[in-house]
């Protein structure tokens, strides 16, 4: 068995064919890919995957923590293998996201205001790229 397989079952998700695949890809993409994104990396692999396997399977890494949603765009839904805690900028020319470690932002909830209890943030950042 491999490491994601492993990785799957430990998280109580049970390591499919589809699921290994498009887990192996997300956790080693570095580019925050939309599900379409994922769909067509392993369309190769897989060459009868549906859209609606792909969204399933991503649901249920979210849903075992395996990966996280970031929404950086309105309805624009992408996946992340970071699950630490951690905010995002995206590049406006090029569409590409970048970690932004949570040291980074100062503390924010503190400052909101007695009438809201916070749980947790995230902060998304736009603009451009410039050392490049």
């Amino acid at each position: 068995m491999g490491e994601v397989e492993k990785m799957l079952v430990a998280r109580g998700v049970k390591p499919t064919a589809q699921r290994v695949v498009i887990a192996e890809y997300v956790l080693n993409a570095h580019s925050h890919p939309t599900a379409d994104d994922v769909l067509q990396a392993v369309a190769e692999k897989l060459p009868v995957l549906s859209r609606a396997t792909v969204y399933n399977t991503l649901h249920a890494l979210v849903e075992a923590g395996v990966l996280q949603e970031v929404v950086t765009d309105a309805g624009c839904v992408r996946y992340d293998a970071n699950t630490e805690e951690h905010h995002h900028f995206v590049d406006v020319k090029s569409g590409r996201i970048f970690d932004v470690p949570k040291e980074m932002v100062p503390e924010l909830k503190e400052n909101i205001g007695a009438s809201f209890k916070v749980h947790g943030y995230k902060v998304v950042f736009y603009g451009e790229l410039l050392d490049e």
